[in-house]
């Protein structure tokens, strides 16, 4: 098989035209399972709840790629950027309610299971590549780190949701956050080289604040953990009458929803018709309807000061009481009651 050498072109509302040329890459955007992730909303249910959250995890890792670039990282770390959430399932993180996992990792522990068998290991072996390297993001220091680190895929995601589906913040307050990011190239705490750091102590306050506030108002907001809970009763209980079956994940969103909205199943369908703009959810412990785990997302940026990363919160103690009140304020499990109009 020929590579196809026309160069990837993006028009990214964060970095704007991003053109990559290399063979590897190339080769890698148009593998059918990285294709496969156009038709993984980076939102998961909510896009089909709410359209304007219309990012699909293939636009994400294209920017993953290009903030990579845009930090110096080599061609193998850009593509193993294209290629970190291939592994994603049908409705990414809801599959982590559905089996239920505190760490959301249900995606990087049956990496190996979705890549295996695509056509991912044969490019990386005609590039000369271990396709389990290329595919393991914790291999790459400024493509993954665990929280509260900065790290590309973290990175990206902020400014895309932030920017672009849900509106935080302006495009202008992306490009000026940009502009301060740096890699420092000391060890980090996984033994890799090179951390993402932040070189103004002002831009990393806006940064730790704004992350905080995107996570409360999106990600990790009562709404959608609701949403994600439901769908995830709706996955559960459609496994339990075998009108799906595990496998039906590495699919795509579109087909597995049609799967189980078909179903002539109450038990399905009376949490499908809660799936709706006007349905919200109280956490209350006193009358729960179900249960959810949530991931708390919240970043402790490191600032470049006189040549070392100081974590924000060492530098500002209003800061540091905020991320760790928000934090100890969302962990655990919620339970959750149901609201809707007129409730």
């Amino acid at each position: 098989m020929e590579t196809k050498l026309n160069p990837i072109t993006i028009h990214d509302p964060v970095y704007g035209d991003v053109i990559f040329t290399e063979p590897l890459f190339i080769d890698l955007y148009h593998a059918d399972a990285v294709q496969r992730l156009t038709a993984i909303y980076q939102g998961g249910i909510t896009a089909f709840i709410k359209p304007e959250r219309a990012t699909t995890r293939l636009e994400h890792c294209l920017g993953v790629a290009a903030l990579l670039r845009l930090l110096g990282a080599d061609p193998v770390e850009q593509a193993a950027g294209l290629l970190h959430d291939v592994p994603h399932t049908a409705f990414s993180h809801v599959v982590d309610f559905v089996f239920p996992n505190h760490e959301h990792t249900y995606h990087e522990e049956h990496r190996e299971d979705m890549l295996q068998g695509s056509e991912i290991p044969a490019i990386c072996v005609r590039h000369g590549l271990d396709w389990r390297y290329v595919s393991d993001a914790e291999n790459f220091a400024l493509l993954e780190q665990p929280l509260p680190l900065l790290c590309a895929d973290r990175l990206d995601y902020f400014l895309r949701d932030g920017t672009v589906d849900v509106g935080t913040f302006s495009a202008a307050d992306a490009q000026s956050l940009l502009a301060h990011l740096c890699v420092w190239e000391a060890c980090g705490e996984l033994g890799r080289t090179g951390q993402i750091v932040v070189d103004d102590l002002d831009a990393a306050r806006w940064l730790g604040e704004q992350f905080i506030r995107l996570d409360d108002v999106c990600w990790c907001s009562v709404q959608e953990v609701g949403w994600y809970a439901v769908m995830a009763e709706a996955l559960r209980a459609a496994l339990e009458l075998g009108v799906i079956a595990e496998a039906d994940f590495a699919g795509t969103d579109a087909a597995l929803f049609e799967r189980i909205r078909a179903a002539n199943a109450p038990d399905i369908q009376q949490w499908l018709a809660l799936l709706r703009r006007d349905v919200d959810f109280v956490r209350d412990p006193a009358h729960p309807d179900l249960f959810a785990l949530p991931k708390v997302r919240a970043v402790d940026p490191p600032v470049l000061l006189n040549g070392r990363a100081v974590p924000l919160s060492h530098l500002d103690a209003a800061f540091a009481r905020h991320h760790e009140a928000y934090i100890a304020g969302k962990q655990g499990e919620w339970p959750l009651r149901i609201l809707t109009t007129g409730a």
